[in-house]
């Protein structure tokens, strides 16, 4: 019998492999627009609250249309940011190569590295083709962006059929109970999460701008996706700004201001601010979450690697709320859930 259940296992899990990969068409842009789309929801929903509260009340169509639309104003403000702040640090990039230079010059005198080893280095390390790259694939995103619109359309419309469908199939109403509660937990996360994400996003900006870092805009963008990605997320929202600091400054006290005060907001937002949101965290295990990122950045390159921590969470809240799979949920947990 576990034989067996062993086997259906392991067929599930290569086949859901095979269709992620062969799929990527059209799943990739169909799960940015179920991640959107959960967020934006969660932001309607404490909008509706907020206005029921202290103004009037207004209609969840209404509150979903008011917060896609400022979404999208600002993120085509935000991405005609993000190009401007990237051109211009291409038109001084040649000086950046050469600082970089200097510093990897300067490791190979005082750490014995082989000169093939050093001078492929700064091969790879190339500063011009790593932003025009960065630029052409935002680039490349904004233009297959309208797919993911299509998506996000048809993911509203289908909503309320969807909730239609979704009572007549769960006709036991334990069953609604055990949804009900799976919506409103993964709700309440990305809500919270968006949240402390854009608090990210604004300590970076306000700190990389004070400190005349040129890549100020980017980083801050940067720092509110990489929110969603438990310890690598925040371990690359501080390292890159620092890194960067060291090559734009090309003196040490700057950088190392840099990361000292991005890593008390990072500790700040973290673990603190965010655990006494959520009251309790749902704590990925480093180990699944390596596991997870690798496998789906191996399957969908760079948004793979983004997406795999939402879908993880889902996963891990979808199969808390069922006894037969709440071992499963503590496993991929770090500290377990009560």
């Amino acid at each position: 019998m576990n034989d067996m259940k062993t086997i259906n296992f392991s067929i599930i899990l290569f086949s859901t492999i095979i269709i992620l990969y062969f799929g990527k068409f059209f799943l990739i842009p169909l799960f940015l627009a179920l991640f959107f789309y959960i967020i934006l929801n969660s932001i309607s929903k404490d909008l509706i609250n907020f206005t029921k509260k202290y103004l009037f009340k207004i209609n969840e169509a209404l509150s979903f249309f008011f917060i896609f639309l400022s979404s999208l104003i600002f993120a085509y403000f935000l991405f005609q940011l993000f190009k401007i702040n990237i051109v211009s640090i291409i038109e001084n990039s040649q000086q950046y190569q050469k600082n970089l230079n200097f510093f990897i010059d300067l490791i190979s005198q005082h750490i014995v590295l082989d000169s093939f080893i050093s001078g492929s280095l700064l091969e790879k390390v190339n500063l011009i083709n790593l932003f025009s790259n960065l630029l052409s694939f935002i680039r490349s995103f904004a233009g297959n962006f309208s797919l993911v619109l299509v998506y996000l359309i048809f993911i509203v419309i289908e909503e309320k059929f969807f909730k239609i469908k979704l009572n007549l199939v769960l006709n036991n109403e334990k069953k609604k109970k055990i949804f009900t509660k799976i919506n409103n937990d993964i709700y309440n996360y990305f809500r919270i999460k968006t949240f402390t994400s854009l608090l990210t996003a604004l300590f970076t900006f306000t700190i990389l701008f004070f400190l005349g870092n040129e890549l100020s805009i980017t980083f801050s963008i940067f720092a509110f996706f990489l929110n969603f990605i438990p310890y690598i997320g925040s371990l690359l929202a501080v390292l890159l700004p620092s890194l960067f600091a060291t090559i734009q400054f090309m003196e040490f006290f700057t950088p190392l201001l840099t990361l000292i005060l991005l890593l008390i907001s990072q500790i700040f937002i973290g673990n603190f601010l965010e655990t006494k949101l959520m009251g309790k965290t749902l704590n990925i295990s480093p180990i699944a979450l390596i596991i997870f990122l690798s496998l789906m950045g191996k399957i969908w390159g760079l948004v793979g690697m983004f997406l795999s921590v939402p879908l993880l969470v889902i996963l891990i809240i979808i199969l808390n709320n069922f006894k037969e799979t709440k071992k499963i949920a503590i496993f991929l947990t770090e500290k377990g859930i009560d």
